[in-house]
């Protein structure tokens, strides 16, 4: 979830899934999204049943390297994920900080596997795994429900 810090305090408390204890736990991690050309994110038609989508929250090494290593790929990393924004692969992408403001720590990833195994397979190319910058990687399975979303960053 997307949402500006000073909001989420106000979230979380009136959020059911965390006041009846359906969430086991959360995480929240200050987050930049990349500003490439997304596809519109769905405002209408039925909820799926069944994962449409797949996220891999992915955190950098904590070694001195680790900078060095994401920035040395970066552009290779972000040649790829802009034609996969426009064809509609990756549906939202950005940065995982070390702070608000600070510097990158991991990524997150939308992106349009209805399996796991096809989005790790997907990803298995990118400059990002292929170049030791993603250390941990946790996969999630999900459906993107038809809501009233707002226009992310680099949408037409």
């Amino acid at each position: 979830m997307l949402v500006r810090a000073e909001a989420l305090d106000r979230y979380l408390k009136a959020e059911p899934f965390r006041r009846e204890g359906i969430w086991e736990s959360q995480e929240v991690h200050p987050f930049r999204i990349a500003p490439l050309p997304y596809r519109p994110l769905p405002q209408d038609g039925p909820v799926p049943t069944a994962p449409t989508h797949s996220i891999a929250i992915a955190l950098d090494g904590k070694d001195a390297g680790a900078l060095a290593r994401r920035l040395s790929v970066r552009d290779a990393h972000l040649a790829r994920v802009h034609p996969a924004a426009e064809d509609g692969t990756l549906v939202l992408g950005g940065a995982i900080l070390d702070a608000p403001g600070g510097g990158m720590a991991g990524s997150v990833a939308i992106t349009a596997h209805p399996t796991l195994e096809a989005a790790k397979a997907w990803w298995a190319g990118d400059p990002y795994v292929t170049g030791g910058v993603w250390q941990a990687i946790t996969w999630h399975a999900t459906r993107l429900a038809p809501l009233p979303y707002r226009p992310l960053p680099g949408m037409a």
